[in-house]
């Protein structure tokens, strides 16, 4: 339900060129991120593989930004996301895979963490110590928003924090910057002028998409 929420708030500040859903994200390689909760994508680049109520198969060159929602989060819980995001940039957005990966320095998509409540996460640490915290342990995720206490934001080269107010001002952050960094990521993807075969290079090896059906299948 907390992810349906997320993406419904989400979905009202996106142009009908993006779309959101859940799945996983397949390169040109045949490589598969594990499932994500919430994946933003541009439909003018390439629509998802498969997608049956929102559940599907994404490409990564569509990806802008992907988002896992949590009830609660900790310490260990925004480790184990940094280094989530981590391995996706690493392993699914290679640019050894592609010589198309290696044209788009912002290819990698945004990464961020939702979540809604926590068990004494920073109790009694000022605001200076928790950025200073969340720079040392949240990178490469690009966004962190712990609802009704802060947003944190991995912006070079001191990072950024907004504690909660009266106007959930933190929460507020995490969607405006969020959208405008997709919105214009999007933009330096879609306005290049050379020719990619975005699609012709899966159609023409179909294996991936294959054995990304037949892990979703052992799954369900």
């Amino acid at each position: 339900m907390r992810e349906l929420f997320v993406s419904k708030i989400l979905l009202k500040f996106l142009t009908s060129q993006f779309s959101i859903g859940t799945g996983v994200i397949i390169n040109q390689n045949r490589e598969q991120s594990k499932q994500i909760d919430i994946i933003i994508y541009d439909n003018r680049i390439l629509p998802p593989f498969i997608e049956e109520q929102k559940v599907g198969v994404y490409p990564a060159e569509c990806v802008l930004a992907v988002i896992e929602v949590r009830s609660w989060i900790s310490k260990e819980t925004i480790r184990n996301y940094a280094e989530a995001a981590r391995k996706l940039h690493e392993e699914i957005y290679n640019p050894s895979y592609s010589s198309l990966y290696r044209d788009f320095a912002n290819m990698k998509p945004f990464y961020g963490l939702v979540g809604f409540y926590d068990k004494g996460l920073f109790k009694d640490m000022n605001k200076e110590n928790i950025l200073e915290w969340m720079n040392n342990n949240a990178k490469p995720m690009f966004r962190v928003c712990l609802v009704n206490k802060f947003s944190w934001l991995n912006l070079p080269p001191k990072g950024s924090l907004k504690m909660v107010d009266k106007y959930n001002e933190e929460t507020k952050a995490f969607v405006a910057v969020l959208l405008d960094n997709i919105r214009t990521i999007s933009q330096i993807r879609y306005l290049v002028t050379r020719h990619y075969d975005w699609l012709g290079i899966y159609t023409r090896d179909q294996g991936g998409i294959q054995e990304a059906l037949e892990r979703r299948e052992k799954i369900s």
